[in-house]
């Protein structure tokens, strides 16, 4: 299908070492991370009771702040998880890399333990000093 395919590339892009990220991808656990996609109009978002790497959930053409207000939603029903919105029109950056699809509204959902784990090993390094303040609390607040 051509969207898991958009899907596929932008992964291989989050894994890919960035020069301008001190030769770091722009998700240093993504290459290694086996993940799922599913179709949702999120309503019926219902991640599997058994042990996961990442799902990453495909949205309708809705706008910023419904996709991003979806993931909040999530992220109080579901405590042990963590639920990453990104939206299509929304551009993200660290260090002038771009970050976001740019293609579909997508959340990220991950178990918050173990991705609080990779970020406690990131930040041994110097991989957040690429990062934007504003930004990085965003992403370590979810």
């Amino acid at each position: 299908m051509l969207e898991d395919t958009k899907i596929k590339e932008w992964v291989e892009t989050l894994s890919t070492p960035k020069e301008q990220l001190g030769n770091f991808p722009i998700c240093p656990f993504s290459s290694n991370a086996s993940y799922t996609v599913e179709y949702t109009d999120g309503s019926d978002i219902d991640p599997p009771p058994w042990d996961f790497e990442l799902i990453i959930y495909v949205l309708p053409d809705y706008d910023e702040d419904t996709v991003i207000k979806i993931a909040q939603e999530y992220n109080k029903m579901f405590p042990n998880l963590v639920f990453l919105p990104d939206p299509k029109d929304r551009k993200t950056y660290i260090n002038g890399v771009l970050t976001s699809n740019g293609n579909r509204n997508l959340i990220l959902c991950q178990y918050r333990e173990k991705l609080n784990a990779a970020r406690q090993k990131l930040a041994r390094t110097d991989y957040y000093k690429f990062w934007d303040e504003e930004y990085l609390m965003e992403i370590l607040n979810t």
